[in-house]
Parts: structure tokens; sequence; C-alpha cells
């Protein structure tokens, strides 16, 4: 099958205050889908500002406006907005996007769909946390870091039990699901064993028999960008606990803004029609 024909593909997009990241997030989606059938869905988890006007003017997504939600609710209300987005979805895979990712690359779906069309059992496609180190530093954490788990495992009553799969499943700022599997099986976004965002949903499908296909992050940054806890620098109500991580964050935040396709994106406002 040409992983570009017969598949419609819904891509759900959690959202609350963050315009500066919702309009070049769907202005890239709009940019670089030509190829694929989709429909997007976006739950606004409560806004008050003029970002709920700006969404409402959009006549080619659809619109979910969830006027009890809050910042208290979050991150539970990210998780929860995904369930409604499946029971709505009429695409056969279910993308779950952040709104601070942004698409670069005409063929971004491709890889997710390769992966994911490769075997029947396989039932979501996706990859890492989109942080690209030196190969050396991955090695020396990979190594060094597994034989410590490793050992701590083997002290009677210390250190967690090693999971086989960690690592092994797709990160859900911008995750590929077949949506039949999940709706069959009632998988749920929130609150599955205490786990969060995309590996609740893959222990779920490991439990239901259903087989897990990640690329290569590498793969991951030549289509999209990602600015992990990206809503964090637009808000105070919402903030990460380390300040260290949260000014990471904002720097991320400010060297992508300056690069020119993301101006473009701000400024193009014919892919809002």
């Amino acid at each position: 099958m040409n992983p570009t024909e017969n598949a419609l593909i819904t891509i759900c997009i959690p959202h609350w205050q963050s315009k500066e990241f919702i309009v070049p997030c769907l202005r890239s989606i709009r940019k670089h889908s030509k190829a694929y059938d989709i429909e997007v869905i976006v739950i606004d988890n409560g806004s008050k500002d003029d970002s709920l006007d700006y969404l409402r003017t959009l006549s080619w997504i659809r619109l979910i406006e969830r006027s009890e939600e809050s910042p208290k609710n979050w991150p539970k209300n990210v998780f929860s907005a995904w369930n409604r987005g499946l029971s709505e979805a009429s695409g056969q895979y279910y993308v779950t996007m952040h709104a601070d990712v942004f698409i670069k690359s005409e063929a971004w779906l491709k890889p997710f769909l390769k992966e994911i069309q490769a075997a029947p059992n396989t039932i979501a496609s996706g990859s890492g946390k989109l942080e690209l180190r030196h190969p050396l530093y991955s090695w020396q954490k990979r190594v060094f870091g597994g034989a410590l788990k490793r050992f701590k495992a083997m002290l009677p009553g210390k250190g967690p039990k090693i999971d086989p799969h960690a690592g092994k499943y797709p990160r859900d700022y911008c995750a590929m699901y077949d949506a039949a599997f999940l709706k069959k099986h009632k998988i749920n976004f929130l609150n599955h064993k205490e786990l969060s965002g995309g590996h609740q949903v893959a222990v779920q499908i490991w439990e239901k028999g259903g087989d897990i296909k990640v690329f290569a992050v590498e793969e991951m940054d030549r289509n999209l960008a990602h600015i992990a806890h990206g809503t964090t620098t637009l808000t105070k109500e919402i903030q990460l606990r380390r300040k260290s991580k949260q000014a990471k964050t904002h720097r991320k935040k400010n060297s992508l803004f300056r690069e020119q396709w993301i101006l473009d994106l701000i400024e193009d406002d014919s892919l809002d029609r």
C-alpha cells in the first residue's frame, strides 16, 4: 500500500491558551499534509483568551470546547482530551499531538505509516524524546545506566524492576495508533497504572497482544520540531518544578522562534483558510 493513500488520519491536539504555538502548529499541518487524507480535531481545555476566538475561525478543523476545564486539571486534561478525540475520530489511524509541535516536511507522516503498516499486529508507531545527543553520551548512558539499573534490581528489596519495554514506546507529543484497536479494547489515555502519556497507552496495547514500532529520533527530527513543555513558557499558571528545566524550555522556544521557517508560518495567514 502506498502510505499516502487510502488511509484517513485523525490528528488530535489538546489546547489551552497557547495561541503563539497553535497558530504555527496548525498552519504547519495545513502546509505539509497535502499528500494525506487528514482530519484535525482540536480539544480546547477552557481557554479564556483570544486563542479560542482564533480557533473558532478555522473551518478546516473540528473544534471541541471543554469550558469546564482549567489549568488546575493539567496535565490530566491533556490525556482526557485524547480520550475525547478518539471517541470522535473518523480516521483509520489516530495521531496524538501537542500544540508545541511544528511540521517541517511534506513526508512527515511517512515513517509512522511505514512502521504501523509493516505488520498487521502493529498498533502504534512513533519515536522517543526529540533530544539529539552526542553519540558518545548516548552510548555511555545506555551502557553504564543500564548496568546500574541491573545491579540495583539484583539487590533484595532494592531498586525497581527492569521494564523490558523501557524506551520502546512512542512519546505522545506525536504518535500514531490504530484507531479501531484502541476503540475495541477501550484503551485509556488517562490513569492507567499511574503511568503517563504514551507509556500508559503502550502498556495497555502490549497487554492486549498488540505490537509497537519505534523509529529513530533523527528521522523524527527531520520532519518536525517540538518544544517539550512549551506551554509553560507562555503562562505562570503552569510551570515546571525544576527551574533549570524551565529555563532550558525557554531557551529552546526562543531559539526555534527565530528560525525563518517558523517566522514564515506565523506570517502566512492564507493557511488558515
